[in-house]
């Protein structure tokens, strides 16, 4: 089973980096079942209790970049 704990000053400054709506691209997704190449852009549907930041991508694909495994970056 995957656990994973956050320390909640860094969660706090997830969700204030990433609110919902926020325009997002991928630098870098490991993902065995979806391709998400780099440069895919997306939006921010929320931001769970682990700093998982789920998103809706261009591509029709709704997927969680994992804190600390997945980079997206803010886009304006």
């Amino acid at each position: 089973m995957f656990s994973m704990n956050i320390r909640p000053e860094i969660l706090k400054n997830i969700r204030e980096k990433y609110p919902p709506g926020t325009k997002v691209e991928v630098v870098e997704f490991h993902d065995q079942y979806r391709d998400i190449p780099a440069g895919t852009k997306g939006r921010v549907l929320a931001v769970d209790d682990t700093g998982t930041i789920h998103c809706e991508f261009e591509n029709g694909i709704s997927l969680g970049a994992l804190w600390g495994i997945d980079i997206v970056k803010k886009i304006d």
